[in-house]
């Protein structure tokens, strides 16, 4: 992919991360229409559509252009995780499986000198935030994550028992009460589309949106239309 030049990044209140990119011309339609992040599904240690091989996910990363960014979204072992990252050197590593407070903890410091970012899912689902923060408390579980070197907290219906499903609406409630609490960037995803976008920006008002499987025609494949609908109402 040829990176354009002079494409100035614009300063938006809203940024959005295109996740579950398989195909080169996606990642360039991302770049064309100012996509913020764009997220990789890497060694997912679950059979899920848009999980790609390290290999893979290499090739598309290195058509990720300036000033876009780019995320890998993985899970397992810390160490499988650290060397995932040094291997790949994304931008961000996205942590969304059954890790734990303090696996993210690990992981954050082990990337910081590589200036790798980590982001760690805070799961809708109670029983996934007991079994990763040995709390369900959302004010105890945000707490927690605010005193860490992680970078952004994901809030996300997806977990790893639905994790090869389409997105289910977002609690938006539960939401703004861990944005209330959060002294770092928080993003939204679950089920996010065109049709309800709007309702979601104004409602949630999150730091960054993360959109999967409501731009696309099939796993993998994204849309163009909803693609362009999606930036035009973020912008």
């Amino acid at each position: 992919m040829q990176c354009a030049v002079g494409r100035a990044e614009e300063m938006n209140k809203v940024r959005l991360k295109i996740c579950g990119l398989k195909r080169a011309c996606d990642v360039s339609l991302c770049y064309e229409l100012g996509v913020d992040i764009a997220g990789f599904v890497t060694e997912y240690p679950l059979p899920v559509p848009w999980n790609l091989t390290a290999e893979e996910a290499e090739s598309l990363l290195a058509g990720v252009c300036a000033p876009m960014k780019r995320c890998i979204v993985t899970g397992g072992t810390r160490d499988k995780i650290i060397a995932l990252a040094e291997d790949l050197h994304p931008d961000y590593v996205q942590l969304h499986y059954h890790e734990t407070l303090s696996d993210a903890e690990y992981i954050a410091g082990a990337l910081r000198t590589l200036n790798i970012g980590v982001v760690k899912t805070l799961p809708f689902s109670p029983r996934e935030r007991l079994a990763q923060f040995g709390t369900e408390n959302i004010r105890e579980c945000v707490g927690f994550l605010n005193a860490t070197g992680i970078r952004a907290i994901l809030a996300d219906t997806r977990v790893p028992s639905n994790a090869a499903r389409q997105g289910t609406p977002a609690d938006i409630g539960l939401f703004r009460q861990i944005k209330g609490y959060a002294q770092k960037p928080v993003i939204l995803a679950g089920g996010v589309t065109p049709d309800n976008l709007t309702q979601y920006l104004s409602s949630a008002q999150p730091d960054i949106i993360d959109i999967m499987t409501g731009v696309e025609e099939s796993p993998g494949v994204k849309d163009r239309e909803k693609l362009e609908f999606v930036v035009k109402h973020i912008r």
